[in-house]
């Protein structure tokens, strides 16, 4: 019976062996998360994590929840930076009441190309 288990033990190790040799897992098909950088996180305690971070707006937090950003995978991360990006380019970002409230919140253009710089730096490439 000992021989038996031995035998299928050592057949079962060298069949994943060879599973793992044929379909490898290298450092380019898991992709790593990233933390949000300093310079964006100095601007979104500015102008965005009123709403976007708990206890923030339901429906604001529904796209983006920057106090879950470490819990998003990385081509979560990716997809919800990018669409940062676009909604601060288009301006629809921080909200027009926000903006007619805090004059002094609204992002500069600087402010805004720090923002897609480092969205486009975080994006997963598809192999």
């Amino acid at each position: 019976m000992k021989k038996f288990t031995l035998i299928t033990v050592a057949i079962a190790s060298i069949i994943s062996l060879t599973a793992l040799m044929n379909n490898p897992v290298s450092a380019q098909t898991v992709q790593r998360t990233k933390p949000i950088s300093d310079d964006v996180l100095m601007i979104a305690k500015k102008s965005c994590i009123k709403c976007h971070a708990e206890p923030g707006k339901k429906m604001a937090l529904s796209h983006v929840n920057l106090s879950k950003w470490d819990t998003y995978t990385a081509e979560k991360q990716a997809a919800k930076a990018s669409a940062m990006c676009n909604m601060i380019t288009k301006g629809k970002m921080p909200p027009k009441e926000f903006k007619e409230k805090n004059p002094d919140f609204v992002l500069t253009k600087d402010e805004i190309k720090i923002i897609c710089d480092w969205s486009a730096s975080i994006q997963v490439t598809k192999k």
